[in-house]
């Protein structure tokens, strides 16, 4: 490998039934944990161990993520959410989407139902409050006294992780004194009893992979542990609290820089839209596990400000039982009325507000053989 490990055992031959009921062969590749022997720095590569493990979880973290998963790689736009937004009512990744003139962000969710016989998005929401309010929140959490209080919660999760890695210490000691209780057994047996030795031989054998698995899983527990914060670097969090936010709306800041500070602290953002209720409910996900609750409330519809008169609508009714679209046309011109944008009528845009307003169209009479005098 690059990084100078020697590994041994990243993929495994297995067999499985194609829908022919064939049976056939692949390869399939092993997570890290499952790989039968990792060495790290056992020879000189072209990058250290640290560095790789860095790019591979870059990397990771980087690719599209998967369905009911947060995260992917930065990308242009001003939707801050990007990456971290969850629907509230599915558990799918939303996507964003631009709107308007002026390029407004928006989430939407990649579900649908079906309502009124066609797909309708599960979560569709604009994105100006939304994103105001988890900004908001943001800034609040990096306040100095929101500082110290990270800062306490974050040596109060140092203390938890080195208990629970000391209960993780305790299980390696308990599987090794049961694997050595086993190896004395064993070795206690008459060499005649074999039957006895070898039911004993088994036992140990389990009791070593026991003691193997305990000590991975410690190993794999004490390098996700974060490392702690010096005290210099604690002063200079508690600095940058009273400065982000001046920073946060500084000219020079960009949305990509916005959204790689969010996601520093913010793991992932689950919305869920009541419409009735003209409100979207947050729940802010911090790293830590730390959870908060936030209540948006959306703007309510307007109607059109643009609309065709009553009196218009009320004729275009009741000539639509009788004429088709081209024939109305004609006798609305004849009246002088226009469309709301102030057109002259045609065929066209009779048959837009016709289909706007739910206007059902002329059907004319089925012919018939048969002929009047």
């Amino acid at each position: 490998m690059y990084a100078g490990a020697y590994c041994y055992g990243k993929t495994r031959n297995e067999r499985y039934v194609d829908e022919q009921g064939q049976i056939r062969k692949r390869i399939r590749q092993l997570p890290q944990a499952d790989w039968a022997v990792l060495i790290p720095e056992h020879h000189p590569g072209y990058l250290d161990w640290v560095t790789y493990e860095a790019n591979q979880a870059r990397l990771d973290g980087n690719t599209r993520p998967q369905p009911h998963q947060a995260g992917g790689a930065l990308r242009e736009g001003t939707a801050l959410l990007q990456g971290l937004a969850i629907c509230g009512h599915c558990g799918r990744h939303l996507r964003t989407h631009y709107r308007g003139r002026n390029v407004t962000p928006g989430y939407h969710c990649a579900g649908k139902d079906i309502v009124g016989g066609r797909g309708v998005y599960c979560l569709s929401v604009g994105g100006v409050q939304i994103d105001e309010a988890v900004s908001e929140a943001f800034l609040e959490v990096l306040e100095p006294a929101g500082v110290q209080a990270a800062l306490l919660a974050a040596q109060q999760y140092e203390a938890d992780r080195d208990a629970a890695l000391a209960q993780w210490q305790l299980a390696v000691e308990r599987a090794r004194y049961e694997a050595e209780k086993a190896e004395r057994r064993y070795r206690a047996v008459e060499p005649e009893n074999r039957l006895v030795a070898r039911g004993l031989e088994s036992e140990w054998e389990q009791r070593l992979r026991e003691v193997d698995q305990a000590r991975a899983e410690l190993t794999r527990r004490q390098q996700q542990r974060p490392a702690a914060l010096t005290a210099g670097e604690q002063q200079a969090l508690l600095a940058l609290g009273q400065d982000l936010k001046r920073v946060w709306f500084a000219p020079t800041t960009t949305p990509r820089d916005q959204k790689e500070l969010l996601r520093s602290l913010v793991e992932e953002v689950i919305i869920a839209v009541f419409r009735d209720d003209y409100r979207a409910h947050l729940t802010l996900r911090w790293r830590g596990g730390q959870l908060t609750e936030l209540d948006v409330h959306l703007p309510r519809s307007r109607p059109a400000t643009v609309r065709t008169d009553e009196e218009t609508l009320a004729l275009l009714r009741r000539l639509a039982a009788r004429h088709p679209d081209e024939v109305i046309a004609g006798i609305l011109n004849r009246q002088g009325r226009t469309t709301a944008r102030g057109l002259p009528f045609t065929a066209n845009l009779v048959g837009n507000t016709r289909r706007h307003w739910n206007i059902p169209r002329y059907e004319p009479p089925q012919s018939s053989p048969w002929v009047s005098l």
